[in-house]
């Protein structure tokens, strides 16, 4: 599992992109996991509730994102080490006509790797998605025609097909999909009938919804699964929220969550959470990421925090992995986080007992506006290992940045970011963004 998430990791590596416009995540920019900012203590409103119809007048009338990325790191895998220099371009746009109630997006990506074949081949191209997107003032309707990616509840898929969502019709909404499936990493079905959606109500107590999945191909049913999810807040000092996920075909639960988060006084927040999870259920048994580490597993993790002064914040947490056939891990820790502007300060110390070694991790986070439009932030993990992995005995993560808002619609970052482990040998990668919108 470590291999599996170090390799993720590593395959969103970056050097000198750059980027002409600040646009959402496609399909593809899914797979990039920045380094992420401290958890902070809150109780939040659910995930769960019904989606938000975008307002198209929000978002920039016209965008196109260019991205180019270059990294460069050596991954050990069974004692034995690769290099990799992978080469990745991505493409982001959107073209809006009549009144911003109609638009044109669509993205696509190519890779190379210079040095060794990362999955099967050293060259990969994707059409990630291309559609219209019709969405109407005077109704909460959304339509989307053409490549698209779909996520609602269990139905999650890529597809050439129509996705619909209508949504806040009396507290009710539906999410829904169908259209032929993609060839992927994921799925190997390629022209198959895939469908899904999720129906769901909520309103300012509860909420609950029912979702559905399913893909095949000639009599063969790659995916198929249901799911129930729902949140209750009774009170504002309590919040509930759960959901069942089953699959069809393998006939088990993969994904079973039940989270509480209580607030029994004023500035003390406490919250819990159980979870049961097959990943293994998520991927088609002829995709490639069949070899990497699929086992079942289950987490339990709690959590208490207390907020000292308004911009600071103290909490302890403690958290089991128990694994089918790999045994047991724990995490147990703290983490105290300052956050006042200009300033974003947090220190976190976490000590982890695991297979194949105990470690101990110490990080610092930083981040600081200054005038003129300037920021800059630095994050660092260090992890010390109580024995030898790979012949290391520790292994340290960096990252720093700086940017400037040069003027509204452009913003000018330089970062740079480096690991150093048992799992990646003196990796590491800078990049260079220039973000603008018309």
């Amino acid at each position: 599992m470590k291999i599996f998430n170090t390799f993720i990791l590593l395959s969103s590596l970056v050097l000198f992109p750059v980027v002409l416009m600040a646009a959402q995540p496609g399909y593809v920019n899914s797979a990039v996991i920045p380094i992420p900012s401290f958890a902070t203590v809150s109780s939040s409103m659910p995930t769960t509730s019904s989606p938000v119809v975008s307002d198209s007048t929000a978002s920039p009338p016209f965008f196109l994102n260019s991205s180019t990325y270059l990294s460069a790191f050596g991954l050990n895998v069974n004692n034995k080490e690769n290099n990799y220099l992978p080469f990745y371009e991505d493409l982001n746009f959107k073209y809006p006509v009549l009144n911003n109630e109609l638009s044109i997006e669509a993205s696509g990506w190519l890779n190379y790797d210079f040095l060794t074949s990362q999955y099967t081949h050293r060259a990969n191209a994707d059409f990630a998605y291309g559609y219209l997107n019709y969405t109407p003032r005077s109704i909460p309707v959304t339509i989307k025609l053409g490549r698209v990616y779909s996520y609602f509840g269990v139905a999650s898929d890529q597809y050439d097909g129509m996705e619909l969502m209508l949504n806040n019709i009396y507290g009710f909404g539906l999410d829904g999909f169908v259209g032929s499936e993609v060839d992927s990493e994921l799925h190997n079905t390629p022209g198959g009938v895939t469908t899904g959606g999720r129906l769901f109500y909520n309103n300012s107590v509860f909420g609950v919804g029912g979702s559905m999945f399913y893909a095949g191909n000639n009599g063969y049913i790659s995916q198929e699964r249901w799911g129930i999810d729902g949140w209750v807040r009774p009170i504002n000092m309590l919040y509930m929220f759960g959901r069942y996920y089953y699959d069809l075909v393998d006939k088990r639960v993969y994904d079973g969550t039940v989270k509480i988060s209580l607030t029994p006084i004023k500035r003390l927040f406490l919250d819990a959470q159980y979870g049961l999870f097959n990943p293994a259920s998520l991927i088609d048994k002829t995709s490639i990421f069949w070899v990497f580490n699929t086992e079942s597993y289950t987490n339990l993790n709690g959590d208490i925090g207390y907020r000292i002064l308004d911009n600071l914040s103290l909490a302890i947490e403690a958290t089991q992995y128990m694994y089918s056939s790999e045994g047991n891990s724990y995490s147990y820790g703290g983490r105290l986080n300052y956050d006042k502007q200009p300033y974003a300060i947090g220190f976190e110390m976490n000590k982890v007992d695991s297979i194949p070694t105990n470690y101990l991790t110490t990080r610092i986070y930083v981040f600081r506006n200054f005038a003129m439009g300037f920021y800059a932030d630095i994050d660092v993990i260090y992890a010390s290992y109580l024995g030898e992995l790979n012949g290391y005995n520790h292994s340290i993560t960096g990252h720093i940045a700086v940017g400037k808002s040069i003027i509204n619609n452009l913003k000018l970052t330089l970062s740079v970011d480096s690991i150093d482990g048992p799992y990646t040998r003196h990796g590491g990668f800078g990049m260079l963004s220039l973000k603008y919108s018309l």
